[in-house]
């Protein structure tokens, strides 16, 4: 009855929210007038007046000059003295206020300016881009198909339909001819006419930029947030603080040929790292320097960066150095990575590359080379190895930390050897891509490098687990067993002396567009047996991705086919997957390890699972009121075969323009048919959302979500149901199961434009088990296995047309138990007359009421 009431309080929302969309008022009056000379023609468009009329409104301005006078309003036929008078008191006349062509788009693109400047760590790369490029268009006569496919929401076959369209009638001279480029989806048209021109002159030499200033209280991704034990003395100990999470960033270009970025980021909690540089210390700061677009003779440089920089490659397999994982990465819609070679200014610090890289170009073939050296965190093993005569300690995995503490916080042992796990490992690496376009649509390339090391590699499992634990589960997975390392990675390196170990991957790929079908693939090995061995016994670990999409106009279609081996073992891997390295192995379970933080071995790696599947995504629009969309992934593990699913289904319907309603459900499942393992679960969830788009860009929103986890009983996981029985007063034995985990949400949100410089943004909702959502432009995921009520109120103000503010509040109120994790309390029964006895308890413990607070602060400023 419990889920029906929910559904019911969804329903009236709708209705009352429907009502309230029915009462909006027109949102001018005399003491909030418009100023019409500087207004968008959607202001003029809320005016009480036809659309028509509005439009020509806005092209008398826009065409004929501002008005002098109000009464300039009565050179228009349609309007008249009543109208007139209806007017007048709506509308003030101010001086039309000239704009430089920057100015301009930024006032222009706002809005799009705010949603991108909440992207952050998967998508820096594409980011920087986005903003650049709206800011500072460039001749779509000049792109070339990389650039075009780096693009927001521009898919291979539209950016092929531009190429082949511009080299059919040799030049494309406005939005109007764009739009007649045959296979360019609507879509692909509307996301392509923010970033280009059309304009032949050359831009002048002027330096703009970007500068971002963000400040949290909040961590990044909260899916793994706060699962460890550790004590506030542990965090101290390790140099840790109350310090908020802090980034800064610069993006800037002077003309259209240089480039140069500069970021800084602190973790929540993070002592403050520094580099001494003998008469100071400076924060460890991310700066890059790049040259453009320059003529070698008969050679094109298209790219020289030197500092930090972000390279990738095809389909992620061989290289696309990131700190992040993105599941189900398969290069289309939001799944996109930016390819090719750009300066880094994210968040990634263990797999950034420093040192320089260059993009060269020679009629239809392309070369790209790069090279850096970096110390890299790394868990070093207790136990030493005799090397080449010399007794060392070799890493044992590299880990992408969240806070960067020198050593582990509970890892006293290797605090005692000091044995850091921050900077612990030197690694020179250096590589290329070589392609060569076949078509001017088709391409095929090879891509290889080579990572060298100051230490040997020796993955034991006995060095991360506690031995015990080891004994007493048994074998781990094989995931684990299969990482790269051994006698088998030693080996020196011709350009670096100091080098004691390696690794060595090579790659081809493939990607091309006919019409409007794309096919695109990426084969490639981990070096185990001195070179390619694709047709050998002895084959080396390999990893394959392919996939075919086609597009129409309202229809899309994408099949995608992955397979990574075990061995294949390259932590500059990002490909596709639904899941990333060591789930479900015993790095995933932390309470087994030597220290707790080592659990993002598992929670932070950034490289795919070994996985072995297809995957089908669509998308198909009815007619202007319905939309369907749909995602199916059928995979197995392959260290162990198990058999996995995740079906998504979205039905989007307007019955009316203003009103959207959108219903998601999803399926998901482990071992579904198999009855004799504890490895089944099946996960269902629904969720339901109204938008109600209201007057000035505001919005009403309603959600509803359910959702339920199935999986084999395990009467350990609950409380008796009797803690009394008859014999043993105080007999705690469990006997009873929970083979079910339910989850509930309903909520909404609200945004109100006060005018085009300040919007406000809200959220209050209870929900009670798993959740994830997007809050305003920050992503959460939080669970409560008890309830909990949840608000946040967002803050936007442009202070001027180059300056942005944004403060966003959230709390999260949980409902009270008054039991404690069994882990923390051995589960112990509490007699009378101990003194932690509570009347009406039966476990140790006391009563709780979790409450977390959390602020968010960002400043843009574009110059």
């Amino acid at each position: 009855m419990r889920k029906y009431r929910y559904i019911v309080f969804f329903l009236l929302g709708i209705f009352f929210s429907t009502m309230a969309y029915a009462q909006t008022e027109m949102p001018y009056s005399r003491e909030n007038q418009l100023d019409i000379n500087n207004a968008e023609f959607e202001d003029i468009a809320l005016l009480p007046i036809s659309r028509s009329l509005a439009e020509k409104i806005h092209e008398r301005i826009q065409y004929g000059g501002p008005f002098g006078s109000i009464f300039d309003l009565r050179d228009f036929e349609e309007i008249d003295q009543p109208l007139f008078l209806t007017l007048k008191p709506l509308i003030r006349i101010e001086p039309y206020m000239v704009q430089s062509e920057r100015e301009q788009r930024l006032a222009a693109l706002y809005f799009n300016l705010d949603r991108w400047g909440g992207e952050e760590g998967t998508n820096q790369a594409l980011v920087d881009t986005w903003i650049e490029q709206a800011l500072e268009p460039i001749n779509v006569n000049q792109m070339r198909l990389e650039q075009l496919l780096n693009l927001q929401g521009v898919s291979p076959v539209d950016a092929a339909a531009i190429i082949n369209y511009r080299n059919q009638v040799g030049e494309i001279s406005s939005l109007r001819d764009l739009r007649s480029a045959p296979y360019l989806s609507w879509f692909g048209y509307r996301n392509t006419r923010n970033f280009v021109s059309f304009d032949q002159d050359e831009a002048p030499k002027e330096f703009h930029g970007s500068l971002l200033y963000r400040m949290s209280n909040t961590p990044f991704l909260t899916e793994e947030a706060d699962v460890t034990g550790a004590s506030v003395d542990d965090l101290a100990n390790a140099g840790g603080n109350s310090y908020p999470d802090v980034y800064s960033r610069l993006i800037s270009n002077y003309g259209t040929d240089i480039k140069l970025g500069a970021s800084y980021w602190r973790s929540l909690g993070e002592p403050n790292l520094t580099t001494d540089i003998g008469f100071t210390e400076l924060p460890n700061l991310k700066f890059y320097l790049g040259l453009e677009n320059k003529k070698l003779g008969p050679i094109e440089l298209r790219k020289l960066y030197l500092g930090n920089y972000h390279v990738a490659f095809g389909q992620g397999i061989v290289m696309d150095n990131t700190d992040f994982f993105t599941p189900r990465k398969s290069g289309f819609g939001f799944r996109k990575r930016f390819l090719g070679l750009s300066g880094d200014n994210s968040r990634t610090r263990q797999f950034k590359f420093t040192g320089a890289a260059a993009e060269f170009a020679f009629k239809n073939a392309h070369l790209f080379l790069f090279g850096g050296f970096d110390k890299r965190d790394a868990l070093l093993n207790r136990t030493p190895i005799l090397f080449e005569g010399e007794e060392i300690h070799p890493f044992n995995q590299l880990i992408v930390l969240d806070q960067r503490f020198e050593y582990a916080p509970q890892d006293t042992s290797r605090r005692i050897d000091t044995l850091p796990w921050r900077n612990s490992v030197k690694e020179l690496t250096y590589g290329f891509h070589a392609a060569y376009d076949i078509l001017p649509t088709t391409q095929m390339g090879v891509t290889y490098y080579e990572s060298a090391y100051d230490r040997p590699l020796r993955p034991d499992i006995l060095e991360v687990v506690n031995g015990g634990d080891v004994g007493q589960i048994g074998l781990p997975d094989n995931e684990v067993f299969n990482s790269y390392g051994g006698s088998l990675s030693d080996g020196s390196n011709p350009l670096w002396g100091d080098a004691k170990s390696f690794r060595r991957v090579f790659g081809l790929n493939l990607q091309s567009v006919y019409q409007n079908v794309a096919i695109q693939a990426e084969y490639a090995e981990l070096d185990k047996a001195d070179g390619m061995a694709l047709f050998r016994q002895d084959r080396n670990p390999w990893a394959f991705v392919g996939s075919a999409y086609v597009q129409y106009n309202s229809f899309n279609f994408l099949a995608l086919y992955r397979n990574t081996q075990l061995g294949f073992d390259n932590p500059y891997q990002r490909s596709f997957s639904n899941y990333r390295r060591f789930k479900r192995t015993i790095f995933e379970d932390y309470f087994y390890l030597q220290d707790e933080f080592y659990l993002q071995l598992y929670s932070n790696n950034p490289q795919p699972q070994a996985e072995r599947g297809w995957y089908f995504s669509t998308r198909y629009q009815i007619n202007r009121k319905f939309v369907l969309s749909m995602e199916y992934d059928n995979w197995l593990r392959n260290s162990d075969d198990v058999p996995q699913y995740r079906l998504r289904g979205n039905v989007q319907f307007r019955p009316i323009f203003p009103v959207i309603i959108d219903l998601r459900q999803k399926y998901q499942g482990r071992e579904a048919l198999n009855d004799n393992t504890l490895e089944y679960f099946e996960n269902f969830e629904f969720r339901a959302r109204a938008r109600f788009r209201l007057s000035r860009f505001n919005e009403l929103a309603l959600i509803y979500g359910d959702s339920r986890v199935d999986f084999r009983p395990r009467p350990r996981l609950s409380f008796p149901t009797d803690p009394t029985p008859p014999g043993d007063e105080y007999d705690n034995s469990n006997l009873a199961g929970s083979k079910s985990l339910g989850g509930d949400l309903i909520g909404g949100y609200y945004t109100h434009n006060f005018n085009e410089w300040l919007k406000v943004r809200g959220f209050l909702g209870f929900y009670k088990g798993f959740y994830w959502t997007f809050e305003d432009t920050q992503f959460f995921v939080v669970n409560s296995d008890r309830g909990a009520t949840r608000y946040w109120l967002s803050v936007y103000s442009r202070i001027s047309n180059r300056m942005s503010l944004r403060f966003k509040y959230t709390h999260d109120h949980q409902q009270p138990i008054n039991f404690i994790q069994t882990r923390d309390s051995g589960n112990e029964v509490v007699e009378p007359g101990n003194s932690l006895y509570v009347p009406g308890q039966i476990y140790q413990g006391s009563l709780q009421q979790n409450n977390q607070e959390f602020y968010y602060m960002e400043l843009n400023y574009h110059f």
